[in-house]
């Protein structure tokens, strides 16, 4: 069930075979600003908060980035849990909005990346072959533990290009790849789609510095953003 209102922004209440209600609010450009998930108990778990004012992000601030990980190196669940939480254990000052994780680059890189390198697409593709969605069985598994045991993880799925084609098309291609990963995690692996805030970034950040096709920069990363949200203080 959706409401729409005048400004443009809705609110969706979508519910589970559990019971469980996921309430979502989002701005007229479809970005969510609040989302909420309520247990047949009438327990409520906030998820994101893009409603409560947040401080200004002053880049030269920030602490040091976090290390990028390769999935391809990092496939035992044990170490993918490590690498995804180290975040928890850095000294950060402040909390941070959705929106500024999803839009400051220094932001975001202050949780530590896995680059889900199993996964190869296609030029100009965002098919994930059935074969490959295997592939993610230990993410797909560390990520489901992870929520079942702290129901307000929020993981960001990045979708990234190379630099063949024009800007606007890779963005939304990037898009789609975060949304093909996503979409896979939550199928096959049972992960609350919920918990997950998929973005795209076109070609903005190549893995390797070529104006043509290179598999390593047709890639999707992810990351554990809930130590980062202003939701963490409350």
């Amino acid at each position: 069930m959706t409401q729409s209102y005048d400004d443009g922004s809705t609110r969706s209440v979508v519910t589970r075979g559990d019971g469980t209600q996921i309430v979502t609010i989002r701005d007229a450009a479809g970005r969510v600003l609040r989302r909420t998930a309520i247990d047949s108990q009438g327990r409520e778990v906030l998820l994101i908060d893009d409603l409560t004012p947040v401080q200004q992000v002053d880049v030269s601030r920030l602490p040091e980035p976090a290390p990028v990980y390769s999935f391809v190196e990092t496939r035992d669940t044990r170490e993918l849990r490590q690498a995804l939480e180290q975040s928890r254990g850095r000294n950060m000052d402040r909390t941070y909005s959705l929106r500024q994780i999803r839009e400051y680059e220094e932001v975001r890189a202050l949780a530590p990346a896995i680059d889900v390198d199993q996964i190869t697409f296609d030029t100009g593709s965002a098919a994930i072959h059935p074969d490959e969605a295997e592939k993610l069985a230990a993410l797909g598994q560390t990520i489901a533990d992870m929520v079942a045991e702290r129901p307000d993880e929020v993981f960001l799925i990045e979708g990234h290009t190379d630099a063949v084609g024009d800007a606007a098309s890779n963005l939304a291609l990037s898009d789609r790849r975060a949304e093909s990963v996503a979409l896979a995690l939550t199928e096959y692996y049972d992960v609350p789609p919920e918990n997950l805030v998929v973005q795209g970034y076109g070609e903005e950040d190549l893995r390797v510095d070529t104006d043509g096709s290179e598999q390593r920069n047709r890639r999707v990363a992810v990351r554990l953003i809930t130590p980062l949200m202003q939701t963490a203080s409350n």
